[in-house]
Protein backbone atom coordinates (compact mmCIF):
# COMPACT_ATOMS: atom_id res chain seq x y z
CA UNK A 1 0.00 0.00 0.00
CA UNK A 2 1.36 3.41 -0.98
CA UNK A 3 1.54 5.99 1.75
CA UNK A 4 2.04 9.72 1.58
CA UNK A 5 5.33 10.72 -0.03
CA UNK A 6 7.92 12.18 2.36
CA UNK A 7 10.78 14.46 1.51
CA UNK A 8 14.03 12.91 2.69
CA UNK A 9 17.56 14.24 2.96
CA UNK A 10 18.78 16.14 -0.16
CA UNK A 11 15.32 16.25 -1.69
CA UNK A 12 15.05 12.53 -2.47
CA UNK A 13 11.41 11.54 -2.26
CA UNK A 14 10.69 8.25 -0.52
CA UNK A 15 7.44 6.57 0.41
CA UNK A 16 6.96 5.11 3.82
CA UNK A 17 6.33 1.38 3.57
CA UNK A 18 8.10 0.81 0.24
CA UNK A 19 11.42 -0.98 0.77
CA UNK A 20 12.42 -0.67 -2.90
CA UNK A 21 11.91 3.07 -2.96
CA UNK A 22 13.65 3.48 0.41
CA UNK A 23 16.66 1.64 -1.01
CA UNK A 24 16.65 3.83 -4.11
CA UNK A 25 16.47 6.90 -1.86
CA UNK A 26 19.46 5.70 0.18
CA UNK A 27 21.43 5.03 -3.02
CA UNK A 28 20.59 8.49 -4.32
CA UNK A 29 21.78 10.03 -1.05
CA UNK A 30 25.00 8.02 -1.35
CA UNK A 31 25.51 9.26 -4.91
CA UNK A 32 24.90 12.87 -3.86
CA UNK A 33 27.30 12.59 -0.91
CA UNK A 34 29.90 10.83 -3.08
CA UNK A 35 29.65 13.53 -5.75
CA UNK A 36 30.01 16.23 -3.10
CA UNK A 37 33.14 14.52 -1.78
CA UNK A 38 34.64 14.20 -5.26
CA UNK A 39 33.92 17.80 -6.13
CA UNK A 40 35.47 18.95 -2.85
CA UNK A 41 38.61 16.88 -3.51
CA UNK A 42 38.77 18.19 -7.07
CA UNK A 43 38.30 21.76 -5.86
CA UNK A 44 41.45 21.59 -3.73
CA UNK A 45 44.16 23.67 -5.33
CA UNK A 46 47.06 21.91 -6.97
CA UNK A 47 50.54 22.85 -5.77
CA UNK A 48 52.76 23.77 -8.67
CA UNK A 49 56.52 23.50 -8.15
CA UNK A 50 57.80 27.01 -7.36
CA UNK A 51 60.48 29.08 -5.68
CA UNK A 52 59.81 29.84 -2.03
CA UNK A 53 58.63 26.31 -1.21
CA UNK A 54 60.28 23.70 1.04
CA UNK A 55 59.97 19.92 1.29
CA UNK A 56 61.09 17.50 4.01
CA UNK A 57 61.90 13.81 3.58
CA UNK A 58 61.43 10.89 5.96
CA UNK A 59 64.98 11.41 7.33
CA UNK A 60 64.25 15.05 8.21
CA UNK A 61 66.36 16.55 5.41
CA UNK A 62 64.91 19.79 4.05
CA UNK A 63 65.02 20.99 0.43
CA UNK A 64 64.29 24.71 -0.05
CA UNK A 65 63.99 26.20 -3.54
CA UNK A 66 64.92 29.90 -3.50
CA UNK A 67 64.86 30.57 -7.25
CA UNK A 68 63.33 28.98 -10.34
CA UNK A 69 64.19 30.58 -13.69
CA UNK A 70 61.87 30.43 -16.72
CA UNK A 71 64.46 28.07 -18.27
CA UNK A 72 63.83 25.61 -15.41
CA UNK A 73 67.16 26.18 -13.69
CA UNK A 74 66.71 26.20 -9.93
CA UNK A 75 68.77 26.89 -6.84
CA UNK A 76 68.34 26.75 -3.11
CA UNK A 77 69.59 24.70 -0.18
CA UNK A 78 69.49 21.20 1.26
CA UNK A 79 69.90 20.68 5.00
CA UNK A 80 70.55 17.09 6.05
CA UNK A 81 70.00 15.85 9.60
CA UNK A 82 72.77 13.22 9.61
CA UNK A 83 76.27 12.51 8.37
CA UNK A 84 78.92 14.96 7.25
CA UNK A 85 77.55 18.50 7.01
CA UNK A 86 74.52 17.73 9.19
CA UNK A 87 72.25 20.63 10.14
CA UNK A 88 74.12 23.04 7.84
CA UNK A 89 72.28 24.41 4.79
CA UNK A 90 74.29 23.39 1.72
CA UNK A 91 73.93 25.09 -1.68
CA UNK A 92 71.79 23.18 -4.19
CA UNK A 93 71.41 23.61 -7.93
CA UNK A 94 69.29 21.77 -10.46
CA UNK A 95 66.64 21.76 -13.15
CA UNK A 96 62.85 21.47 -13.28
CA UNK A 97 60.72 20.73 -16.33
CA UNK A 98 56.97 21.33 -15.91
CA UNK A 99 54.66 19.09 -17.89
CA UNK A 100 51.42 17.18 -17.57
CA UNK A 101 50.33 16.80 -13.96
CA UNK A 102 53.70 17.67 -12.47
CA UNK A 103 57.23 17.73 -13.71
CA UNK A 104 60.69 16.23 -13.92
CA UNK A 105 63.16 17.36 -11.28
CA UNK A 106 66.88 16.91 -10.74
CA UNK A 107 69.14 18.63 -8.22
CA UNK A 108 72.64 18.23 -6.80
CA UNK A 109 74.56 19.18 -3.67
CA UNK A 110 78.34 19.40 -3.32
CA UNK A 111 78.67 18.65 0.41
CA UNK A 112 81.08 21.35 1.60
CA UNK A 113 84.00 19.88 3.57
CA UNK A 114 82.73 16.32 3.05
CA UNK A 115 84.51 15.33 -0.20
CA UNK A 116 81.22 14.10 -1.63
CA UNK A 117 78.28 15.08 -3.83
CA UNK A 118 74.70 13.83 -4.13
CA UNK A 119 72.38 13.94 -7.15
CA UNK A 120 68.60 13.41 -6.91
CA UNK A 121 66.19 12.69 -9.78
CA UNK A 122 62.43 12.77 -9.26
CA UNK A 123 58.94 13.19 -10.67
CA UNK A 124 56.95 15.96 -9.00
CA UNK A 125 53.16 15.68 -8.51
CA UNK A 126 51.04 18.85 -8.63
CA UNK A 127 48.18 16.89 -7.04
CA UNK A 128 50.11 16.01 -3.86
CA UNK A 129 52.87 18.62 -3.84
CA UNK A 130 55.29 15.75 -3.13
CA UNK A 131 57.93 13.83 -5.03
CA UNK A 132 59.70 10.50 -4.73
CA UNK A 133 63.39 10.80 -5.58
CA UNK A 134 66.17 8.38 -6.39
CA UNK A 135 69.63 9.55 -5.35
CA UNK A 136 73.32 8.70 -5.71
CA UNK A 137 75.97 9.87 -3.24
CA UNK A 138 79.52 9.78 -4.65
CA UNK A 139 82.50 10.02 -2.30
CA UNK A 140 85.92 11.24 -3.48
CA UNK A 141 87.86 8.85 -1.25
CA UNK A 142 87.56 5.24 -0.26
CA UNK A 143 87.51 2.14 -2.41
CA UNK A 144 85.65 2.47 -5.70
CA UNK A 145 83.30 -0.40 -4.83
CA UNK A 146 82.26 1.46 -1.66
CA UNK A 147 82.43 5.01 -2.99
CA UNK A 148 78.92 5.32 -4.45
CA UNK A 149 75.76 4.84 -2.41
CA UNK A 150 72.21 4.84 -3.83
CA UNK A 151 68.82 5.27 -2.23
CA UNK A 152 65.36 6.79 -2.42
CA UNK A 153 63.44 9.44 -0.49
CA UNK A 154 59.94 10.87 -0.46
CA UNK A 155 59.80 14.65 -0.07
CA UNK A 156 56.60 16.14 1.36
CA UNK A 157 55.67 19.80 0.85
CA UNK A 158 55.96 21.90 3.99
CA UNK A 159 53.40 24.55 4.91
CA UNK A 160 54.40 28.03 3.82
CA UNK A 161 55.59 30.07 6.80
CA UNK A 162 53.94 33.48 7.00
CA UNK A 163 55.70 36.38 8.77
Amino acid sequence: MWNEPRLALYGVVTWEGSMALKSIGRMAIGVVLGAATLSTAHAQAETKFAAGLSWVNEDGSVLTVTSLAPSGQLSGTVTTQSGCGAKKAQPMTGWYYAGGTGGALTFTVNWEGCNSATAWTAQYSNATGAFRALWHLAMASGPVWNGIVAGANTFILQPVKRP
